[in-house]
Order: structure tokens, then C-alpha cells, then sequence
């Protein structure tokens, strides 16, 4: 049977290696920048990380896992931010739906955006199972932050009840968006508001 101090080792092991994993992720994000996820290999990880080949291996089973732990990153203070905002009642559902939209196009995370555009391309043309598993993970974590502000709404009578309709429409906006600036000259404060214009002016969605 495994006493307690035993538990408190493994633990203690569990969490030293989910740092060191965001640690060597971290290392070799300037790395993604300058090169993007498709040309860069393992071995320019290592080094970054100033790591031996074979440790990566001890933490991410491929390449594709890191690029997991730096968009994880990402994503998790994105939606620290957005937790933040549903939660401030003197802000309005429809600014909040813009802030959730326009938060990732941000000066704050001008440099993560760059890798998740990436990573969002490959996703969407030519994804491993892994990806797209990851990718639908993450969109889901969004989904439930869109849930509450589209329900916030509803209950201040900005929205009627059958507004929940909107919550793929405006991930698929979003995720269109993220990817359409990577081909295309597009002001995304533009887009942005004639979206947000759109949703509140459909008498569909309005009492």
C-alpha cells in the first residue's frame, strides 16, 4: 500500500515535470516564431532549450505535443482574461462578445497569435488526429465562455431566448477570422463590428 509520503513524492514528480515541460516549451517559442511549426525540427528545440535531443523525449513524446504546450499557454491566459471580463457586470453582453472576439488580435498576445494562426491553418487542411482532438479541446473551452455570456445576455434582455443559435456562428466567425488574416489584408476592427452589428441588429435575436 502507498503511504502518504509516497503520494506526496509522485506528486511532487508530477508537478516538476508539467514545469519543466512548459519550461522547454517556452524556450523554443521565439524559435516557432521565426520559423513556424512546419520548419522547425526537434533537434532546434534541444537547443534552444539548451537540453540534450534525447530529454525532450523524457517530456514530449514529438514535436507536435510542444506545439500543443505553448498553444495551451496561449489559450489559458486568453481565457483567464475572458473569465475576467464575463464576470465584470458593469460591462454590457454586447461588449463582451466584442472583447471576446478582439482579444486575441490584441497587442498583448501579438506574438502567441502568430503561432495559433499557424497551428489553426494546419488544423483546418491537413491535421493529425491529435490535432484536430487538441484543436476541438481548446474550441470547446470557448464554447463554454461563449455559453455564458450568450446566457448573461439573454437574462438582461439583450438577447432573446433563442440566441445560443449565435455560439458556433461566432466560433466559426472567430476561427475564420484568425485564419483570414493570415492571407488576406483584413482589418479585423472592421470585420469585427460589422459582425457584432449583425448579431444585435437581427431582429431574430433581439425582443
Amino acid at each position: 500500500m502507498t503511504d502518504r509520503r509516497s503520494r506526496g513524492d509522485n506528486l511532487a514528480i508530477i508537478v516538476d515535470k508539467e514545469k519543466k515541460r512548459r519550461l522547454i516549451a517556452l524556450s523554443c517559442k521565439e524559435l516557432l516564431l521565426d520559423h513556424g511549426i512546419k520548419n522547425i525540427t526537434v533537434a532546434q528545440i534541444a537547443r534552444a532549450a539548451n537540453i540534450g535531443k534525447g530529454t525532450i523525449y523524457e517530456y514530449f513524446a514529438n514535436k507536435d505535443e510542444i506545439v500543443f504546450e505553448i498553444i495551451t499557454l496561449f489559450v489559458e491566459n486568453i481565457q483567464r482574461d475572458l473569465l475576467v471580463a464575463i464576470n465584470d457586470n458593469s460591462l454590457t453582453c454586447r461588449s463582451k462578445l466584442e472583447y471576446f472576439i478582439s482579444l486575441v488580435f490584441s497587442s498583448k498576445y501579438n506574438k502567441e497569435f502568430f503561432i495559433y494562426q499557424e497551428f489553426l491553418s494546419i488544423a483546418l487542411c491537413s491535421a493529425t488526429s491529435d490535432m484536430i482532438a487538441f484543436r476541438n479541446n481548446c474550441q470547446a473551452g470557448f464554447e463554454d465562455i461563449l455559453e455564458v455570456i450568450i446566457t448573461q445576455g439573454i437574462n438582461q434582455d439583450e438577447l432573446d431566448k433563442d440566441a445560443k443559435l449565435l455560439i458556433p456562428i461566432i466560433r466559426y466567425f472567430h476561427t475564420g477570422l484568425i485564419v483570414d488574416v493570415a492571407v488576406a489584408n483584413v482589418d479585423t476592427q472592421i470585420e469585427i463590428d460589422k459582425f457584432i452589428n449583425f448579431i444585435f441588429n437581427d431582429i431574430k435575436f433581439r425582443d
